[in-house]
């Protein structure tokens, strides 16, 4: 065998060589220490462009705080603390948004925007705020709205935070358990019964009701067939990036991804030994930016005055680009492993 063969095929060797170090090391699962470190970049840059929204328009903001306080409550959870600055002013205005949208007198006089009252609601439980006169008002109006089915019907003006029956329903009977007087014990279980009945039926192609679908099964208690079922249609949904899409003619973007994996994790589908969990994982780490947020474009027509919250991408895109940062994070912190019981 001549020398220029010899050098030939060693470098075919170590050019494959090279290479399979390479694939391996894309894909090694991300350890707890890289989740962390880009859980709290994120949730970092969310508690201060949620002060600035609240300073600046008032409202806690379903698309900033109210998310940002799940993210906060799940962090808890998992042992990684010292890093919350902002869980007073987000639980104050979160009281506040709920007082200042309804009328204490009636309940059908309320803000007429459905998604807000459940959002507020989840957000206040993370912060472990108690049940009061205000959570009162919002279960009643909540109640309120459900149909003889046990379904919500949702309003559809700003896409996708504000869409869905399956999303609007999920998130509303999520809101009336966690804050229900026991007085309602009775309407709540009935009403839980029918609701549970209605997502069961559901068939949607859409990936955010799909989304909760899974989630309200969930909450509402589902058996794990019925619930199997709907994990398999929503995991099938996964790109070949790792990622989630809004629409099957959109891309990859962390609002869809962060939506799927927090679902998978709630409802008992995720996991080291989950390959599927892990590559979107992976896609969420390697799509943040340097500021530690998640761009994402809009897709709905602006309805009210814009405010800057000086969340990156700094101008319309931001709203969504919030939500789906809280959505990435809550993903994160769900894939940290559990804080030691004491």
């Amino acid at each position: 065998m001549n020398r220029k063969l010899c050098y030939s095929l060693l470098i075919l060797l170590l050019t494959g060589f090279s290479f399979s170090a390479i694939i391996s090391w894309r894909d090694k699962a991300p350890g707890p220490a890289e989740i962390q470190v880009a859980a709290v970049k994120g949730f970092s840059i969310l508690q201060s462009a949620g002060a600035t929204f609240i300073a600046k328009s008032k409202c806690s903001a379903c698309h900033h705080s109210t998310m940002t306080s799940m993210i906060a409550g799940t962090l808890r959870r998992k042992g990684v603390t010292g890093f919350d600055t902002t869980a007073t002013l987000r639980e104050m205005a979160m009281k506040g948004t709920l007082d200042y949208v309804g009328n204490p007198n009636m309940n059908s006089q309320f803000v007429s925007a459905k998604f807000l009252a459940p959002y507020v609601l989840l957000g206040l439980a993370a912060e472990n705020h108690p049940a009061d006169f205000t959570t009162d008002i919002a279960v009643d109006y909540i109640l309120s709205q459900a149909t003889q089915d046990g379904s919500f019907k949702a309003e559809y003006a700003r896409v996708p935070l504000e869409c869905g029956d399956i999303h609007l329903t999920a998130l509303s009977v999520r809101a009336i358990s966690l804050y229900a007087s026991p007085a309602k014990k009775t309407q709540v279980q009935q009403l839980t019964r029918l609701t549970r009945q209605w997502l069961e039926k559901q068939r949607s192609d859409m990936q955010q009701e799909v989304v909760f679908q899974l989630l309200g099964m969930h909450w509402c208690g589902s058996s794990e067939q019925a619930k199997v079922a709907i994990a398999k249609k929503l995991l099938a949904m996964q790109n070949k990036d790792g990622g989630w899409s809004q629409l099957p003619s959109m891309k990859s973007d962390a609002y869809a991804t962060g939506q799927a994996l927090y679902a998978l994790a709630q409802s008992g589908y995720a996991g080291s030994n989950n390959d599927s969990w892990q590559k979107g994982i992976s896609y969420l780490l390697r799509t943040q930016d340097k500021t530690g947020a998640w761009i994402v474009n809009t897709r709905s027509n602006p309805i009210q005055l814009f405010v800057n919250s000086e969340f990156p991408p700094y101008d319309d895109n931001q709203f969504i680009s919030a939500a789906a940062s809280n959505w990435a994070v809550l993903a994160l912190a769900e894939a940290l492993p559990d804080a030691p019981v004491k």
